[in-house]
């Protein structure tokens, strides 16, 4: 966001880290976790609906898991799979769910769909579970967009907030004071009103009365 003229500080909004693509995939901000657990659960719900093994089941959430939490491993594959795994863990698991899935992941769903006599295909499978990775990251990436502008609407509130108490200020001491009869204009509206009026009446409105109410109290 930073990088591209949205977000002042090159730090994530959600918890003040430096922020590139790979950190707003594992945040671990307010609200990240319990999206990431929902993310992850509809991922093996998806993959048990497309017939994966139920091996690549388990080792895809537990990788993953560990992937985004930072923690160690300790699961022990079945010998067929080792093979498998290694060259996921050498190409990494963070490239695993951006979408660069090492070939034997197709070889070794298309092996089991065979033994299930399913028609479908390991490539296709592959597909649909990178497509799912995809909307994750996406999701992420949204929720890290939603408290960056949750963040901005804050500030925008709390500078009209500063606004309005200023020009309140400035309105009243105007009003307790002999105007000039050049000076009258300023407080022709109400304060009511002149509180509805937008930001840049206000503004326009302070510069030339706080100029006006300096020179009273000179006079």
């Amino acid at each position: 966001m930073h990088r591209w003229g949205e977000w002042e500080s090159p730090n994530c909004p959600r918890c003040g880290l430096l922020e590139d693509a790979p950190h707003v995939w594992r945040c671990k901000g307010s609200g990240t976790k319990e999206i990431w657990i929902k993310a992850v659960s509809d991922l093996e719900s998806l993959m048990r609906q497309l017939g994966t093994d139920p091996t690549l089941v388990h080792i895809i959430v537990i990788y993953l898991k560990g992937w985004w939490d930072g923690s160690d491993i300790t699961y022990a594959a079945p010998r067929e799979f080792q093979e498998l795994l290694k060259a996921q863990s050498r190409l990494g698991w963070g490239r695993f769910f951006e979408g660069w899935f090492v070939k034997q992941w197709a070889v070794y769903q298309q092996r089991y769909y065979e033994l299930i006599k399913a028609s479908r295909t390991g490539r296709r499978w592959v597909s649909a579970i990178i497509q799912k990775l995809w909307n994750t990251a996406w999701d992420m990436w949204e929720h890290c967009n939603g408290v960056l502008h949750d963040k901005e609407n804050l500030v925008t509130r709390f500078m009209v907030i500063q606004l309005n108490n200023r020009v309140s200020r400035v309105y009243n001491d105007l009003s307790s004071r002999v105007l000039r009869h050049s000076d009258r204009h300023l407080a022709h509206l109400s304060l009511y009103k002149l509180l509805r009026r937008d930001n840049n009446y206000k503004v326009t409105w302070l510069s030339v009365a706080e100029p006006a109410l300096r020179q009273g109290r000179q006079n």
